[in-house]
């Protein structure tokens, strides 16, 4: 943790991969506020009047400065690692996290997105913290080379290549066999792949729960595999788990593939 719990300026990918590493293996929750200098309505700042905080929108172009309610919500809440990403000078990182307007704010628990705020909603960013601030449970991070092996393999399952992308993953696997993450992609690469293997995919989404039962993308991924399977049923029982356990844009997720599959089922 940075003195006082400042917010970091991310200069590298390095830096934004060692930053998120240190956080998981902390059980400390990432805030990242994505922005540029251009933006205008990324330059919010405070004023104090009756015991109140009044927004204001400041239209001008300001000098590589925090603003000052981030930097306070930051000192506040030290379960929390602040960051700050400028999507111009890094823009690996935010084409990553598909960021597409300013300012964008993503929570990230254990290394994995599970929630966004877009705009300059203090409101909002405040219940964000509320709702994801931890402590969470510390999480092991992944060793170094099956950290990088996972990362080629996201690579490869991005561009398409999903039997390069299932290599890696398997690499990755071998150095960390208790990664529901890892079993995650490697059960969906197996999906994607032609022809799909749906056998394998459905035994790596099931390991994918074992190791990580509290994890609800990992019952995504069950469903998935049951969905192509043609599971419905069963299918509709682990949407209905990976609901339980998500929060957030994985919520979301969960519940619009568990509608969908209903509608499939003709349950209303």
């Amino acid at each position: 943790m940075t003195e006082n719990n400042s917010p970091i300026d991310i200069e590298s990918v390095k830096q934004w991969n060692q930053s998120l590493r240190s956080a998981t293996e902390a059980g400390m929750t990432v805030l990242v506020d994505f922005h540029a200098q251009w933006c205008g309505p990324c330059k919010v700042c405070t004023t104090a009047a009756s015991g109140q905080y009044l927004l204001k929108i400041i239209l001008v172009r300001c000098i590589r400065r925090l603003p000052p309610r981030f930097q306070q919500l930051a000192l506040q809440n030290p379960h929390v690692r602040f960051l700050r990403v400028d999507v111009d000078a890094q823009k690996a990182i935010a084409e990553k996290y598909q960021v597409t307007a300013m300012p964008t704010f993503w929570v990230i628990k254990a290394g994995k997105p599970v929630d966004m705020l877009r705009g300059a909603d203090l409101q909002g960013l405040v219940r964000l913290i509320s709702q994801h601030g931890g402590p969470n449970p510390p999480v092991p991070p992944l060793p170094e080379d099956a950290e990088a092996a996972k990362v080629a393999g996201n690579a490869f399952y991005k561009d398409g290549n999903y039997t390069e992308a299932i290599e890696k993953y398997t690499a990755a696997i071998s150095l960390a066999p208790n990664s529901g993450a890892l079993y995650g992609n490697r059960s969906i690469a197996y999906l994607k792949s032609t022809p799909p293997n749906l056998d394998l995919a459905l035994a790596d989404a099931q390991k994918a729960t074992e190791v990580e039962p509290k994890w609800g993308k990992g019952y995504v991924r069950l469903g998935e595999a049951l969905q192509a399977q043609e599971e419905d049923e069963k299918a509709v029982k682990a949407f209905e788990t990976a609901v339980e356990l998500s929060q957030g844009l994985a919520k979301t997720e969960a519940k619009q593939k568990l509608e969908a599959v209903k509608k499939r089922l003709g349950w209303h």
